[in-house]
């Protein structure tokens, strides 16, 4: 029983290539344990671990072992068989495993998807409600600034229309004022030309008076005795007197009448008298004075 433990334990330390193989197969199960007590080496340097006291060791010799070397590559091949069959078992649990990962994997991936295409749906369908909402809002703000801008082009054309209505009639009124103004102008125009021509008029009439007198007052000279004896009584001559060409003022009865009195034309004021217009009344007539023209006497 040592002794065959020794071959093995030889066998498997001279050739590494079978244990090797044997880890490579299964790596994670250790190596079985004999009930050996001691293992020796053939080695001259080499001492058991644990000596048997019966009897000494024996030397085995390696060449042996090389011989033997078949039977104990049958030994040695249904542990390498069982090291596989776990390792089979190992893998074929370890594709279950796998195949359960992937299914799993592939159930949440699908799971996923439909979860992200669900949300993408969700999101479009809001954004397009969200788009259709916002253009119906600014279509609505676009009508109402269009009726503001609108009612505010309506209001500022009625302001204008009033305005032009209000300039059409001031302007007709100034153009009728005009016309009434250009007619008064002519009638004053006609007027004066009248009133020209009136004291043209009286200047010669006044003139031609002026003439006769001078013809009288010889005629007077020439007659009888008894004007020069009535003449004689009335000697007597007032300083303050002013001798006139003319008839006199009947305001004063002193100073001679130069102003005539319109529309009447009297010759019947003198120009202190008259004042600028403060006689309203003829004296001769007793007719509203409304103007007065001095006369100049050549």
């Amino acid at each position: 029983m040592a002794v065959q433990t020794q071959h093995a334990s030889s066998y498997f330390f001279s050739n590494g290539q079978e244990d090797n193989n044997c880890s490579s197969l299964q790596p994670q199960q250790p190596k079985e344990v004999s009930s050996v007590d001691f293992i020796q080496f053939s080695s001259p340097a080499a001492a058991p671990m644990n000596p048997p006291p019966p009897k000494p060791p024996q030397a085995i010799d390696l060449s042996e072992l090389l011989q033997n070397h078949n039977p104990l590559k049958s030994n040695v091949v249904p542990s390498t068989t069982g090291f596989r069959s776990s390792h089979d078992h190992r893998s074929h649990n370890q594709e279950q495993l796998l195949s359960t990962f992937s299914m799993l994997s592939g159930d949440l991936a699908g799971e996923y998807k439909r979860q992200r295409y669900e949300l993408d749906m969700f999101l479009q369908t809001q954004s397009e409600e969200l788009q259709r909402n916002l253009a119906s809002n600014r279509e609505r703000q676009y009508v109402e600034l269009l009726y503001a801008a609108e009612e505010l082009a309506r209001r500022r054309v009625r302001e204008k229309e009033a305005e032009l209505e209000k300039a059409t009639r001031r302007h007709a009124e100034l153009k009728a004022r005009a016309a009434q103004l250009a007619e008064g102008a002519r009638t004053w125009q006609l007027r004066a030309a009248t009133r020209e021509a009136e004291v043209s008029s009286l200047q010669a009439h006044i003139q031609k008076v002026l003439a006769s007198q001078p013809t009288a007052a010889k005629q007077s000279m020439i007659g009888g005795d008894g004007e020069e004896a009535e003449d004689a009584e009335s000697v007597f001559v007032d300083p303050e007197r002013v001798g006139m060409n003319g008839p006199s003022c009947r305001i004063c009865w002193r100073k001679p009448a130069t102003v005539m009195a319109l529309p009447c034309r009297h010759l019947v004021l003198c120009k202190g008298c008259d004042g600028g217009g403060a006689v309203r009344v003829c004296p001769i007539c007793f007719a509203v004075k409304s103007s007065g023209v001095e006369v100049l006497f050549c």
